[in-house]
């Protein structure tokens, strides 16, 4: 009962503490020796995988980095915190930009706003112009209402790129002011700062998926304009998170960018709308590229169209094959019994969430299993087959990260079931998120660490660092049609 809370989670903030106004700023190498502290004292893949070699080379850029903060202030200093966090290869593991600004200092800042000449009519014609030369990120993005043209910065050099605001999605933005400068980076990626919708600024890194989600992580921008026909209809007019489900050539394509539960009713009202189109196709397509995670329950309506009487065994990427539900442990720190308190909403009274706090409180340091002997056995919710397509393919990339992973899991056990694309980001191994302060007086950046081990024999049979591989393999880049290529491989037999 407690493991299926929590997985049901994926963010989590624990308050602040107040600082006393006698308090300044961290400097950046106390920041960074407190990041560590935390992370070593809260995070169960640095007690399992940080040994040997790995540790060795974590002493060595530990060490480079404290050389480095020495110096660091401002932008430096965040850029060295992300480095640490980076060396863990885990998404769940980040620094959190605080964006909290007063009306007076939003309303400062909006006075001193950036401005370009540039208006929607200027910014087709040079879409149209330089059609066929134009970079991935060049086009007319969107989240809700806000519009944005994002188009080349020739006077800041190649690959430089501004997006300027075409329809504000709020009353302190007018049309023409810079909401973000950013740059591609060799991997093929983005790099540069974001103004949220107080003005707060934010560092950001950016990656398109399926040639029409732009993700800030946290963020998503929908691409309006231009784009081919073989990337029509995949996101929602108005909010680039939603799910869609449009039909190309008799085959239902559900495209599903986030897990966030608040979608959860849009996804349950669009699958029930569509529910004969769904019992009467031969073949579904469900689009998980780039999806950005959230919860496990979100697609829980779909389940039903993927099931299949008999079950392929467990996704294997080790020897074993990453153990289905059970076997999580948590990491014990004062954090971590906060956090798991704050999941039961502060009521402990239950026997078996009672026990698993002692556990966890009698072993700090040491991982705390969340089930004992006189819990009952964990048995998975049954899901009734509905009779629709017979044949699935499920579409994904490097982008499709967290709960998406773990539907991703759960759908591939069925026989009617076959997955295309690329590996997946490799996020389940450590889970649900907890984000809490560095340290009391450092207001600008937080810790954001996955608080749940799928199981203590971790980095065995663990997809961190490789991802989910799919059936089917596909050159994503160099697939003009990655719809039509799935639909033409379900047709032919299923792929597998």
């Amino acid at each position: 009962m407690i493991w299926t809370a929590l997985l049901a989670v994926t963010l989590q903030s624990a308050a602040p503490a107040a600082a006393p106004a006698a308090d300044s700023t961290p400097t950046c190498a106390q920041d960074l020796d407190a990041l560590d502290g935390k992370l070593q004292a809260d995070y169960g893949g640095f007690r399992l995988e940080i040994r040997g070699a790995r540790r060795r080379e974590f002493d060595r850029m530990l060490g480079a980095l404290r050389r480095r903060a020495a110096r660091a202030a401002g932008d430096a200093c965040f850029e060295a915190l992300q480095a640490y966090a980076d060396f863990f290869g885990d998404p769940h593991v980040f620094i959190w930009q605080t964006t909290r600004l007063d009306t007076a200092e939003t309303s400062r800042r909006a006075a001193r706003a950036e401005r370009v000449a540039l208006d929607a009519d200027d910014a087709l014609a040079r879409f149209r112009r330089d059609a066929g030369r134009l970079d991935p990120i060049e086009g007319i993005w969107y989240a809700g209402r806000l519009r944005v043209a994002v188009v080349s910065d020739p006077r800041a050099g190649a690959g430089h790129f501004t997006a300027v605001v075409l329809t504000p999605d709020t009353s302190v933005w007018q049309p023409g002011e810079v909401r973000a400068r950013l740059v591609r980076t060799p991997d093929g990626r983005y790099a540069g700062e974001l103004l949220e919708r107080n003005f707060a600024r934010r560092l950001v890194r950016a990656a398109i998926y399926k040639r029409v989600l732009l993700r800030f992580d946290p963020g998503v921008w929908g691409k309006e304009t231009p784009l081919s026909p073989a990337d029509s209809g995949l996101l929602d007019a108005e909010d680039p998170r939603r799910a869609t489900l449009a039909v190309r050539d008799g085959v239902p394509v559900l495209s599903i960018p986030s897990h966030d539960p608040a979608y959860r009713p849009w996804l349950d009202s669009l699958l029930a709308a569509q529910r004969d189109v769904l019992l009467n196709a031969d073949r579904l397509v469900v689009d998980l590229r780039g999806n950005e995670g959230g919860s496990s329950t979100m697609t829980a309506a779909l389940l039903p169209y993927l099931a299949s009487d008999g079950q392929r065994p467990p996704y294997l990427p080790d020897r074993g094959g990453h153990p289905d539900g059970g076997k999580g442990v948590m990491l014990s720190s004062p954090d971590q019994v906060a956090f798991a308190i704050r999941m039961m909403g502060g009521d402990t009274t239950d026997p078996s969430a009672h026990r698993f706090l002692e556990r966890m409180r009698a072993a700090p340091g040491g991982f705390a299993p969340f089930a004992d002997s006189l819990d009952p056995p964990s048995v998975p919710h049954p899901v009734t087959q509905v009779y629709g397509p017979r044949r699935v393919g499920i579409l994904v990339d490097r982008g499709t990260v967290s709960a998406a992973e773990a539907f991703l899991m759960q759908a591939m056990r069925s026989t009617r079931v076959t997955t295309f694309g690329e590996p997946t980001a490799g996020a389940l191994d450590y889970q649900t998120v907890s984000i809490v302060p560095i340290l009391p007086n450092e207001r600008r950046w937080r810790l954001g660490y996955p608080t749940i081990t799928a199981h203590p024999d971790l980095p065995a049979d663990g997809v961190r660092g490789k991802g989910i591989r799919p059936d089917v393999a596909l050159a994503l880049a160099h697939e003009p049609d990655p719809i039509a290529r799935v639909a033409g491989a379900l047709a032919a037999g299923g792929g597998r």
